[in-house]
């Protein structure tokens, strides 16, 4: 009963990875999931031009759902990696590609609504630091359990990773609580055109509005219809 209970964690473990690796970003570079809503709301909800604006303008990156996510992901695969290391190779490919597709989502799919400067870092590190101190303690109970002789080595890495947890929350992170001087020296940015930035979303062959290519265009078609009448 006990293999049984043991292989089918191990399966729901790499499921979760794999569901997160193949279906998560293919679902992030799609947009489908933003799509069906936007059309829900057009439908349903969205009774004037401002709120049919609003539901189809670009929102922000999300953090408080994707660090989490990411943060569950780091458990499983630093504390799995001691009974299967199978699972590191599909850890590795969920952040790289994670970083690929959230870097292109950044920069051209979200708009950030506001900026911390630097503030989350600190939370991220400090939960990282926990995901590490799971991680050891779990490597040390399973080497116990497996009665290896050369287990009490590894009994000092929890105790140094919470005096570098310590050592970096009263030396670095009061560096974060406030915005660095030279960020707060330059000149605050112009806020962003909402309406620029709500019609650069809508496709050329969906817009109402004409270009002044297509105004251009629509001239000079006219103009040669008329010279060759003449």
């Amino acid at each position: 009963m006990v293999p049984v209970s043991y292989f089918q964690f191990e399966s729901s473990l790499h499921d979760l990875v794999d569901l997160r690796f193949f279906v998560g970003y293919g679902l992030e570079l799609s947009r489908i999931v933003p799509l069906i809503i936007y059309h829900l709301k057009r439908r349903y909800l969205c009774k004037t031009e401002a709120e049919l604006k609003e539901a189809w303008a670009p929102v922000d990156l999300g953090y408080g759902r994707r660090i989490p996510e990411d943060m569950l992901v780091v458990t499983i695969v630093l504390c799995y990696s001691v009974i299967a290391p199978v699972i590191i190779p599909f850890g590795v490919m969920y952040f790289g590609l994670g970083w690929l597709v959230l870097r292109n989502q950044a920069l051209k799919v979200y708009v950030p609504s506001n900026e911390s400067y630097g503030r989350m870092w600190p939370h991220i590190h400090t939960r990282i630091l926990a995901a590490l101190i799971i991680y050891q303690v779990t490597m040390i109970g399973y080497f116990i359990a497996k009665e290896y002789r050369s287990t009490p080595v590894l009994i000092p890495l929890p105790i140094l990773s919470f005096i570098f947890a310590s050592i970096c929350s009263k030396k670095f992170y009061r560096y974060f609580q406030f915005t660095a001087l030279e960020v707060a020296c330059r000149e605050l940015k112009e806020t962003p055109n909402m309406e620029l930035i709500f019609r650069s979303f809508i496709p050329p062959s969906l817009s109402a509005d004409k270009s002044d290519d297509d105004h251009f265009e629509d001239a000079l078609s006219h103009v040669s219809r008329s010279g060759s009448f003449a």
